[in-house]
């Protein structure tokens, strides 16, 4: 049955699940709800049984399938339906995969089979597998031509598109422990989906959204029985070119499932069905709340269907208009929202700075920690001394007076309490505490030095 779990817009809420701190809004959402234990409805047509995926949203039109026949329709409104007329060998390299998924990259349409990880019996290695077939990525031109087949030697485990760049990914992992386990990704690229070759530099797939193109360095983790695992990532990284990485450094570390769906990126985490995060940069983020529906529910995927993002759970289907979560992007993280470079890392803030007065005002607490900073705070008086080596700052809420090693001081700006976080003038405190900032125009970047 379909139901609609209207929310009211922008609302705001105390996170519960990830931080104490962490402002968690909610968008209305429209809940799809399976009407069978293996069968997903997103209105009113099958987009998934237990044979595999039937529904695909390419980039540029949806296609849907039937078990009782092997054609294959297309839409752009998922209203109106019309034939694709396509070879039964086309059609059966399309449907004749595990998990097929169906992408309209640059002038190319692409193919290609998507495997979970299963542990191998062998103990000392690892690899994603599924059966003893690998497919090909199968590549097809604007009228689902076949112009290229590339065999993988081991199966494929992502796919990207960054920035005129064709990307394939296989991975497998190195027992090093009881619960260790080294990941080694080998990284294909091809500027035409035709002639592909191995990247020898890169590690990890990049992901863009048009604006930061991000890079990840993953773990296995939690992984006890064959069949209990789970993959997380333990570093970000922004890419300024090819050679040229800067680390992102989470008040929150981010954790699983993090992709770029349309201009935004999106993290969903196995075991928290409370919320997901959204970002435009892969710096700042929002919390997003999920209409509470068990208490056993996970998210297992996430898709951008034309203008509405989908979660999947093993419960049901949510969808949220991307119109919703750009507004709110832009009220929580605007655009020129500035970056804080510290020991070379950017500081992903739990709350993004705010500029006031043409200060910048930043959260106080994680500054303090990545400086080594202890930190005092008296409730009462909303009074807070930072103490570092031998230097000693300290200022109250809403005051702009303040004292550095106990002699007065001002600072241009005052101490503000913003979604129960303390934001502190960045240069004031910075400088005093030590530290040198310089300011990036191009970037928008304060560097402490």
């Amino acid at each position: 049955m379909k139901k609609f779990m209207i929310g009211l817009l922008f609302i705001i809420l105390l996170s519960t699940t990830l931080s104490a701190n962490a402002e968690t809004v909610v968008l209305k959402s429209n809940d799809y709800d399976k009407p069978l234990d293996s069968c997903y409805k997103y209105r009113d047509i099958v987009v998934k049984t237990n044979n595999g995926i039937q529904f695909w949203w390419t980039g540029t039109e949806f296609i849907k399938g039937s078990n009782l026949d092997s054609k294959l329709k297309k839409s752009d409104n998922l209203v109106e339906w019309s034939d694709m007329n396509l070879s039964y060998e086309v059609r059966r390299k399309i449907r004749h995969q595990y998990k097929t998924n169906i992408k309209h990259y640059g002038d190319k349409y692409i193919v290609y089979d998507e495997v979970y990880f299963n542990p191998s019996f062998i103990i000392d290695k690892m690899e994603r597998t599924h059966g003893p077939i690998i497919k090909p990525i199968y590549t097809f031109d604007e009228n689902f031509n076949l112009v290229n087949e590339f065999q993988l030697d081991k199966p494929l485990t992502d796919f990207e598109y960054v920035d005129g760049v064709y990307y394939a990914e296989t991975q497998e992992y190195t027992k090093l422990g009881p619960q260790e386990y080294e990941s080694k990704n080998t990284i294909y690229y091809s500027y035409d989906a035709i002639d592909w070759q191995i990247d020898n530099e890169m590690s990890n797939m990049p992901q863009s959204n048009g604006s930061n193109t991000l890079v990840f360095q993953g773990k296995l983790t939690n992984y006890i029985t064959l069949s209990d695992y789970r993959f997380e990532v333990k570093d970000m990284f922004i890419e300024k070119n090819k050679s040229d990485l800067i680390k992102v450094v989470q008040e929150r570390p981010i954790t699983c499932y993090y992709k770029a769906k349309g201009d935004i990126y999106v993290e969903t985490q196995y075991d928290n069905s409370n919320t997901f995060r959204i970002s435009r940069d892969g710096v700042y983020s929002v919390d997003v709340a999920i209409p509470a529906d068990s208490d056993d529910e996970h998210i297992i995927i996430c898709d951008l269907w034309k203008d509405k993002l989908v979660l999947w759970t093993n419960e049901r289907l949510i969808e949220y208009d991307m119109a919703d979560i750009e507004d709110v992007l832009n009220e929580k993280c605007p655009s020129d929202t500035p970056y804080i470079e510290f020991n070379g890392n950017i500081l992903g803030f739990d709350v993004p700075p705010i500029i006031e007065d043409g200060s910048t005002l930043v959260p106080m607490r994680f500054l303090f920690e990545q400086m080594g900073a202890d930190v005092e705070w008296d409730s009462e008086t909303q009074t807070a001394t930072a103490t570092i080596e031998n230097k000693a700052v300290t200022f109250s809420i809403d005051n702009v007076n303040a004292r550095i090693n106990n002699k007065p001081a001002k600072m241009d700006v005052p101490a503000r309490l913003v979604n129960g976080k303390t934001m502190v003038p960045l240069r004031f405190l910075s400088e005093n505490m030590g530290y040198d900032v310089d300011w990036d125009a191009d970037s928008r970047t304060a560097i402490i030095r």
